[in-house]
């Protein structure tokens, strides 16, 4: 501070006054001088100190800082107070009566003075004010153009009116006590969407004539954002990121496939805290104030002439004002943006079919291929051979690439892996007559089809055994009868005799096929056709059980008899 030579000299001569009275007299001196400088008492202590450099010279309490309050206390009567603060912020509760609560309640150093009771509050840090402050929030960073937007709906301050065309909302006319006024005009609400990229700031700004938000909306709104709206405007193309708000429209199913379809990873910020997507919410704001504060004093018949009025004013901001984060303008910093990063939005047809579109079962073929149709590309094969993983008869998901149409990305899901497998597959290219380009020509090549999954484990399975995969036995040095051992041996158990005659028992014969069977395991080459003949002839019902032991016993060593022959007539 700078002081004049008059002020100086009447603190020189109260600093010497000071100096020859006793500290008891000092207060009259000094309340002469606060009145004199027309100031406070404290003030005049502060100068002598800081101006003319004099002290009372008095030594600090031992007991300075330190509250006659306990922090129990405090903490208290701050209880009380943070539970009686509304969600708007205001406090219901105050410091004297929540103190008067606390001393009536047995806490004996609760009897002091609000101000007392403030100051030891703060010296704990739980004074109402430093409760109100929340917390601390985490500044973000993003990596490049369309790395993240922001987007936010805001009810614009116009409404529709179907003869006079958008009017101002007046204040006084719309608010929380006048409900029939604001219920008129319910339908002619006019929305203000605003998207900001992270960024560079660039703001992006469209209104919409609805009664709230709604996903169609949003979905319009974005798609448009993404969109080449020509060279005055330059940002455009599908961010890999997208942050916003709870809103019943945001969260809309409908509107989070297309994020999803288009590959944009989307996430919603905690309900109460509108910090999260601070940005979005000061480019709201920058939009309100100066573009619609220029409303009042324009004509505007319908939301296209608005949204005439808002690109022009738009397209003039981002290109002149300087951000105060990178000190350049808005459009300057998005133009940074390389060819990895910018992501170029599909048409506007297939956009709007990917609102609607699901992930379809597909089972592959035998071939390993699948079909699948996409609007506007007709129906396609794909082959599914390259994919790691995969088996005829497997079930796949399959929805179109919108960025390379008519590809497809086939989704895999593997248990083991935290996230699907998603692989891109072009179509299958045929020539003028429907057959593959690359398949092999009759007798001139051949081409096998590479090994699925399951020949893969089973050749890697014979070579973990060690042997031949051509000739599957056992494996090396494994005994496949080394887990079999010797029965015990058990006591024999009596039994009871039926008193059945054994000379009654007799054993079914043997059918001729089966005694056959038989006789040539006894045989061995000594069975021919020749004696196959003669068991036919000679058993046609059956060989009996006791017969065939004979019948050995004539083959044995010796030939087949001949099979007998019908004689007629002496020939």
């Amino acid at each position: 501070m700078t002081t004049d030579l008059g002020t100086l000299d009447t603190l020189r001569n109260l600093a010497a006054s000071l100096d020859g009275t006793a500290h008891g007299a000092r207060k009259p001196l000094v309340e002469d001088a606060a009145r004199l400088l027309n100031c406070s008492e404290q003030t005049v202590y502060r100068w002598l100190k800081d101006q003319v450099g004099w002290t009372s010279g008095r030594k600090r309490r031992s007991n300075s800082g330190q509250s006659s309050v306990s922090e129990e206390t405090c903490l208290a009567v701050a209880h009380l107070t943070h539970k009686g603060t509304r969600a708007n912020g205001k406090r219901i509760m105050s410091l004297s009566d929540a103190t008067a609560m606390v001393a009536a309640s047995g806490f004996a150093d609760a009897n002091v003075s609000p101000s007392t009771i403030s100051r030891a509050m703060r010296q704990y840090r739980c004074h109402p004010a430093m409760l109100a402050q929340g917390k601390p929030y985490t500044s973000m960073r993003s990596l490049h153009p369309n790395h993240v937007w922001q987007v936010d709906p805001s009810m614009c301050v116009l409404f529709y009116l179907p003869k006079g065309g958008l009017a101002v909302a007046e204040e006084s006319k719309f608010y929380k006590n006048k409900l029939d006024n604001y219920r008129k005009a319910e339908k002619g609400r006019v929305w203000r969407y605003v998207i900001t990229d992270h960024y560079s700031g660039t703001i992006y700004v469209r209104y919409v004539q609805a009664a709230g938000e709604s996903a169609q909306g949003l979905i319009d709104v974005f798609l448009d954002a993404i969109s080449d709206r020509g060279r005055h405007d330059p940002m455009h193309g599908v961010p890999d990121r997208l942050y916003m708000d709870k809103g019943s429209a945001n969260t809309a199913r409908l509107f989070t496939n297309l994020l999803d379809r288009l590959s944009v990873k989307w996430d919603t910020h905690k309900a109460g805290n509108p910090r999260a997507k601070g940005q979005v919410e000061c480019g709201n704001n920058i939009v309100e104030t100066k573009f619609e504060s220029r409303l009042t004093f324009l004509r505007v018949g319908s939301v296209e002439e608005l949204q005439t009025q808002a690109n022009r004013w738009c397209q003039h901001y981002n290109a002149f004002s300087k951000h105060t984060r990178t000190g350049r303008t808005r459009n300057e910093v998005w133009l940074t943006i390389t060819e990895d990063q910018l992501r170029l939005a599909p048409p506007l047809a297939l956009c709007r079919e990917l609102v609607t579109t699901q992930p379809k079962d597909v089972q592959i073929k035998g071939d390993m291929t699948i079909s699948h149709a996409v609007k506007g590309y007709g129906r396609h094969r794909y082959d599914l051979r390259t994919l790691p993983g995969l088996v005829p008869q497997m079930h796949v998901d399959v929805v179109v690439n919108p960025y390379r149409a008519p590809a497809i990305d086939v989704v895999v899901h593997d248990p083991s892996l935290p996230e699907d497998l998603v692989w891109t597959v072009e179509p299958i290219v045929t020539n003028e007559v429907g057959f593959r380009t690359d398949a092999p020509v009759w007798g001139q090549e051949y081409q096998a089809q590479p090994d699925t999954l399951a020949d893969k484990r089973v050749k890697a399975i014979d070579e973990a055994a060690g042997v031949d995969a051509k000739h599957p036995n056992a494996p090396a040095g494994v005994d496949v009868m080394a887990d079999i051992r010797p029965a015990p041996e058990y006591l024999p158990r009596r039994g009871r005799d039926l008193g059945l005659d054994a000379s009654r028992r007799e054993l079914a014969p043997y059918k001729t096929v089966e005694a056959a069977m038989q006789l040539k395991g006894r045989l061995g080459d000594q069975w021919t056709g020749e004696a196959y003949a003669w068991l036919m002839q000679r058993y046609p019902e059956g060989v009996p059980v006791e017969d065939l032991d004979k019948i050995v016993e004539r083959f044995q060593g010796r030939k087949a008899p001949a099979p007998l022959k019908l004689v007629v007539n002496g020939e």
